[in-house]
């Protein structure tokens, strides 16, 4: 048996008017609640979905989108990282796929609050003598919720 459901009734996520507003809630919720794994971890999921549109995501969209959208914190990873990856693939690896398979970044990356890391979106940081690439969380949310509203505004 199907179940029939009301059209009026059934919330359509990907709907502009819901898809866009219901990342902000998540993020305002759990940003206001300080819980940095989870916000950290929706975001870089929504950058994702944002990326695939209404295809399939991949990583290279992923890169494009937040080179496109995020490019200072794509520059300060690369920076960071001392190495010849693009501070978008850094994100998409280190911190999009640790968070999603691993809840928390993958090893020698790390989250930090904005007054650690001075407001700037990334830099290297040593904790207890280990060295970690870190983003700017507070940042990171921040620029975020701009963004949704940049891209909710073209939307309607």
């Amino acid at each position: 048996m199907v179940r029939k459901l009301a059209a009026k009734t059934f919330y359509e996520i990907r709907n502009p008017q819901n898809f866009y507003a219901a990342m902000r809630a998540d993020v305002d919720l759990l940003r206001s609640n300080r819980a940095y794994l989870s916000l950290t971890t929706v975001i870089v999921c929504c950058l994702d979905a944002l990326a695939a549109g209404s295809g399939k995501a991949t990583p290279r969209k992923f890169e494009k989108f937040v080179t496109q959208h995020l490019p200072d914190l794509c520059t300060a990873l690369e920076i960071a990282c001392l190495s010849k990856k693009k501070g978008a693939a850094v994100l998409y690896d280190g911190f999009r796929n640790g968070f999603a398979h691993l809840r928390s970044p993958k090893h020698g990356f790390a989250i930090a609050e904005d007054h650690e890391l001075h407001g700037d979106w990334a830099d290297r940081v040593e904790v207890n003598g280990s060295q970690f690439v870190a983003i700017n969380v507070d940042r990171l949310a921040r620029e975020f919720l701009i963004l949704i509203d940049r891209l909710e505004g073209r939307a309607t």
